[in-house]
């Protein structure tokens, strides 16, 4: 696994993509730090509908109002990809990081979304660059 701050590539035909956790969605719609960083990879990104909800969720529980929250949400023009079955089972080795690494249901939707399609996970949640996937994790912020 390769983990750094992210720079999406600047021949994006030559990249499989991304597919977003909810923490760089929310950094994105909150305009914090790693913002520019996603916002410059969504036009080759991916959301799992698991991160969809859990960024509904995550933005209206910091205030935001939940129709204007829809819309922005929407207005993103992301293409979300279902939560199917091949994907539970793809997920089935990440299920022990939930107790030793403390990575949720999304967490685990959205680097199982990654495997399955070949692109890297982007994320502020700096745990995963440690995690020791065989999956591409990019940090929307620096390490420190």
């Amino acid at each position: 696994m390769r983990s750094a701050a992210a720079k999406p590539a600047a021949n994006m035909a030559d990249d499989p993509g991304y597919v977003l956790d909810s923490s760089a969605l929310v950094a994105l719609l909150a305009g914090e730090p790693g913002a520019e960083v996603v916002e410059a990879a969504l036009p080759n990104s991916i959301l799992s509908a698991v991160n969809l909800a859990e960024s509904l969720t995550k933005l209206i529980r910091r205030g935001g109002e939940a129709a204007e929250v829809e819309r922005l949400l929407r207005g993103l023009g992301l293409a979300i990809e279902p939560w199917t079955e091949e994907l539970v089972w793809r997920s089935r080795d990440l299920c022990p990081l939930a107790w030793t690494k403390g990575l949720s249901f999304a967490d685990r939707a959205c680097l199982a979304l990654a495997s399955a399609t070949g692109r890297a996970a982007l994320t502020a949640d700096r745990v995963w660059a440690s995690l020791g996937l065989p999956i591409r994790v990019l940090l929307i912020r620096g390490r420190r």
